[in-house]
């Protein structure tokens, strides 16, 4: 995150208008623990367009388990959607995960409303797979809906770091 405040990332999600306060909230909190210890919970990719935060995304490994991972947040800036932007996140994080491991389950959980329904679909369209839902988990008509995706390490491995920032992301 050089020569970027955490203010602007959260910026950047409001900007997005898909997020509730509270959810804004635990963002923060994850980006405060990520900056204070950016090797510990969580892994940052951030990418640039002519020098502005286009879109993040945050992961991590999934406690108590050997091989699998949570996407915790992705965003991208609503003047840069629909440019790659988010694919280009979704393929750097799978990337890098196979930099230290041979393979990895990776969980996506997210809201069943319709109006995620493009969310949805983009994690369909990334070859992740509908592995579950949970009726109004998070309310009275919205639903928890989990993806899910195994991947694996074809070639070799190498060390990864908790951050990782992508130059012009667009595809």
């Amino acid at each position: 995150m050089p020569g970027i405040a955490l203010k602007e990332y959260i910026e950047t999600a409001a900007s997005t208008e898909a997020f509730r306060e509270e959810e804004l909230l635990c963002l923060e909190e994850v980006m405060n623990a990520w900056e204070k210890d950016p090797d510990r919970d969580y892994t940052l990719l951030s990418c640039f367009e002519e020098g502005r935060l286009s879109g993040f995304l945050i992961y991590g490994k999934t406690p108590m388990t050997e091989h699998s991972y949570d996407l915790y947040w992705i965003v991208v800036s609503p003047c840069y959607q629909r440019q790659g932007i988010g694919r280009r996140l979704v393929r750097e994080m799978e990337e890098d995960i196979l930099r230290s491991a041979a393979r990895g389950i990776i969980r996506i959980e997210t809201s069943g409303k319709s109006a995620y329904e493009g969310q949805r679909h983009f994690y369909l369209s990334l070859g992740y797979g509908e592995s579950g839902r949970i009726k109004d988990f998070y309310s009275d008509g919205d639903d928890l809906v989990t993806y899910s995706k195994m991947i694996q390490d074809l070639k070799g491995r190498k060390t990864s770091s908790g951050q990782g920032e992508i130059l012009n992301c667009s595809e």
